[in-house]
């Protein structure tokens, strides 16, 4: 009897010293786990302050370059905003008396940004641009339960529940690709690239358009100087049109080649006249031929010189 009562009083002491044991083992965990709740949430703190003070700068300085909100915003969501900024800056403080910030062509910019991405895309935009923040994080909640079970047992079951808990975010950048940002289109346009590049296409263009390459007076003189010029001048608009797209990047010495090779194309064709390729943007709409009626009434010896004439040009 006397060892009985030993024996059970050996296991309630056992018993006692066990869950005390758990008990202040279940209370250090506790304690850790608020020491990392604590300076995690400080951390994250931390980094949605630096990131909010970031993007409300980034989105300040595009307002100030006139780069409107929602161009802005889809720009942030690619990661693109920082470096188009970064770049707009050096090119203001540069001191080259020939590159300045194109107003015009920021304007543009901004039209073609956002009208190359799906509307619900840009609305996504301007939520994680503008919206950026912390959520309510609903695998947090474990953590508190964890924090305040009472026993081992539920102490390990919000753990576990934590540990399956999907984490989630505010704001998720919308997914929008990156684009191929002209930089070419943000600046004035350099008007001795243009006259350069205009002459150089003039010189390639020579013989297909009747002319001849004068030394003496470093120009070509052409036959139908109207015609030529005025074609010409479409393909100079074609070169500035494409050089200056703002989301498409493209070698200059490439778009030349492109012009040149079309314009010889058009001139190629037995039907065409230099008139007929000079009347039309040629770049957008197909030369027509002219027609002669045969049937219609016979022109006088006048307008037969008018005609036998446009049809050499």
């Amino acid at each position: 009897m006397v060892t009985g009562t030993v024996m059970a009083g050996a296991f309630f002491g056992n018993l006692a010293d066990t869950m005390k044991e758990n008990r202040e083992y279940l209370k250090a965990k506790q304690g850790m786990l608020q020491d990392y709740m604590l300076k995690a949430g400080f951390q994250e703190r931390a980094k949605l302050k630096e990131a909010r003070a970031e993007r409300a700068k980034l989105l300040a300085e595009a307002d100030k370059f006139h780069i409107d909100e929602e161009a802005a915003a889809v720009l942030y969501s690619t990661g693109q905003l920082s470096s188009t900024i970064g770049y707009l800056k050096k090119i203001e403080q540069s001191e080259d008396p020939d590159k300045k910030i194109n107003k015009t062509g920021l304007k543009r910019f901004s039209e073609a940004i956002v009208a190359s991405v799906p509307p619900e895309k840009v609305g996504a935009a301007m939520k994680y641009a503008f919206s950026l923040g912390a959520a309510e994080d609903p695998s947090s909640d474990k953590l508190v339960e964890a924090i305040h079970a009472t026993s081992l047992d539920e102490y390990d079951e919000a753990i576990s529940a934590f540990m399956k808990t999907p984490q989630t975010t505010s704001a998720v950048a919308p997914n929008i690709s990156v684009f191929d940002i002209n930089k070419r289109a943000l600046v004035d346009l350099d008007l001795t690239d243009i006259a350069a590049t205009r002459k150089n296409m003039e010189r390639q263009l020579a013989a297909q358009l009747g002319g001849q390459y004068n030394a003496a007076q470093d120009k070509v003189i052409f036959t139908n100087p109207q015609a030529a010029d005025r074609i010409i001048d479409r393909a100079e608009s074609e070169y500035i049109k494409q050089v200056t797209d703002p989301i498409t990047s493209r070698s200059p010495n490439i778009v030349v080649d492109e012009i040149v090779n079309k314009v010889v194309s058009l001139v190629a064709a037995p039907d065409l006249t230099l008139r007929n390729i000079a009347d039309v943007d040629f770049f957008n709409t197909m030369p027509q031929p002219t027609i002669i009626d045969p049937g219609g009434p016979i022109p006088s010896s006048a307008d037969q010189d008018i005609i036998k004439k446009n049809i050499e040009l």
